[in-house]
């Protein structure tokens, strides 16, 4: 089923960058008018969204009411922006798959071993790895009282949700964690019969459970063995050609599971494909909060800390003041090297909330990037202002693979420590994203109306706190770290 961009007005096909506008302009036209005709008059849109997102971000946060409709309304035009070749927009497509005949055969994986409980390398506890990672400025202080209460809580009920994840494949994602923990977990992923035995593996080896989706039409003769090398050679399905099947799975499990149905979106894909598989993952969420009662689902992200986004004024004000306190030698480095302070900017919301936007964003990502993750932040907040659980982790940047197959990337991750950027390694960065995940879907509901939401427990790897202005950093860094343009992908 393939999926492409149209005008929602002309019915025309249109590119990425169309859409982007098309999407940003519909959702500001009532809130800012002046912050509409800067998208509309913006010509080189692939070297000047940033600043779009930027502006955008300041408007968001400006009031609640502000980011529930550019949400609200954005959401939608992405939605019906989005459709397949038979003229189907994406909420039509997944209410047809929810609505019409199965289509996936779930099969159960038990796993025999026992529970083994989060816990980051070589660091004592959770609290003590929040701590550390506060006073280097790596996330953000309310963390640590969220991981005391997770390293006081040890046995919490992994038996009420099933964590339904989408590319739960992914070697960011907690799939393995939640499965080690003793959880039940349904993983949509591509068909990739190695990942898959690797992953029944582990969960025949783990304390939690599996489930597996395999399309009814690849086990229909009913006299196939479906072992488990069977199951791993049919299992899984594409995220955006079988959108109608992932719908009609996640309608099978909402009425099959009495738990409560945790959506996990970790899809990633490269250029415009990432905007697709998003905007699946969003009509998803959207149709399964309308179907079950809030107290029935949540949803999850791995937020992105490359971002333009509005947090506490303290937050920038830490920025400013330990760039003013550099040593002399610092300074002179600095001068040397070119760097340039922090472009901050504080503001405030019209109930009087003293907030700063911040701007660590690089086009490196490209725009299709920064539309698919600022609608997964407008899906977050409008699920919790509608009563819906939410967990809205802002993740560390990791040395994933997908990011260590660029050579630029490796050099400049390697240089970016000395600038107070770090990336951490895989297993810390999926290991904390799980914690997050559980302490948010067993605390109380984020407060409404501020950024509480997505700031009280970043992991943000020094990002947020920066002193120099990103697009200085970024081409130094690369520059320090010039061996790693020339060594292997070792991700530590």
């Amino acid at each position: 089923m393939p999926l492409n961009f149209y005008d929602a007005a002309t019915g025309e096909k249109i590119g990425s960058t169309r859409l982007a506008q098309n999407v940003l302009a519909a959702a500001t036209a009532e809130i800012d008018p002046a912050l509409q005709s800067k998208i509309l008059a913006t010509k080189k849109w692939r070297k000047q969204y940033l600043s779009v997102y930027r502006d955008l971000a300041k408007t968001e946060f400006y009031q609640e009411q502000n980011l529930l409709e550019i949400a609200r309304v954005g959401l939608q035009a992405i939605a019906e922006s989005v459709r397949d070749e038979q003229g189907r927009n994406l909420t039509q497509i997944i209410e047809a798959g929810w609505s019409g005949r199965a289509q996936v055969e779930t099969f159960i994986i038990g796993g025999t071993g026992e529970p083994v409980p989060l816990r980051i390398p070589k660091i004592a506890t959770l609290t003590d790895a929040a701590q550390i990672w506060s006073h280097e400025y790596l996330a953000e202080p309310g963390l640590v009282s969220s991981f005391k209460f997770l390293d006081a809580h040890k046995k919490l009920a992994m038996n009420s949700d099933v964590l339904v994840a989408l590319a739960g494949g992914a070697e960011y994602g907690p799939t393995k964690h939640w499965l080690a923990l003793g959880g039940t977990v349904a993983v949509a992923a591509r068909s990739n019969e190695t990942r898959w035995t690797e992953l029944i593996k582990f969960a025949r080896e783990s304390a939690g459970t599996l489930l597996v989706p395999v399309l009814k039409r690849k086990v229909e003769d009913e006299s196939v063995a479906l072992t488990d090398e069977v199951i791993a050679a049919n299992a899984g399905f594409d995220l955006v050609e079988d959108a109608e099947a992932l719908a009609s799975w996640i309608a099978a499990l909402s009425v099959t599971r009495k738990e409560r149905i945790v959506l996990g979106q970790y899809a990633y894909a490269p250029g415009a494909k990432h905007i697709y598989v998003q905007a699946v993952q969003d009509a998803v969420a959207d149709l399964l909060c309308k179907k079950l009662a809030p107290t029935r689902v949540a949803l999850a992200w791995l937020a992105t800390p490359t971002d333009s986004t509005a947090v506490p004024a303290e937050v920038l004000q830490d920025a400013l003041d330990r760039y003013s306190a550099r040593s002399t030698k610092i300074k002179l480095r600095d001068f040397i090297l070119g760097m340039r302070k922090t472009n901050g900017e504080f503001f405030e919301t019209r109930f009087g909330e003293k907030l700063a936007v911040i701007d660590p964003t690089s086009t490196l990502q490209g725009s299709s990037y920064a539309l698919a993750k600022r609608s997964q932040r407008w899906r977050a907040y409008l699920a919790n202002s509608r009563g819906v659980k939410v967990s809205y982790a802002v993740a560390p940047p990791a040395r994933t693979e997908s990011v260590f197959s660029f050579r630029l990337l490796r050099a400049t991750f390697r240089g970016a420590p000395t600038f107070g950027v770090q990336a951490f390694s895989v297993k810390d960065a999926s290991l904390a994203a799980t914690a997050l995940l559980i302490r948010d879907l067993h605390g109380p509901m984020h407060q409404r109306g501020s950024t509480t939401l997505h700031t009280e427990n970043a992991i943000h790897g020094g990002l947020w706190r920066m002193i120099y202005l990103p697009k200085s950093v970024w081409n130094k860094a690369t520059l320090i770290g010039w061996k790693a343009l020339f060594t292997g992908r070792s991700r530590g």
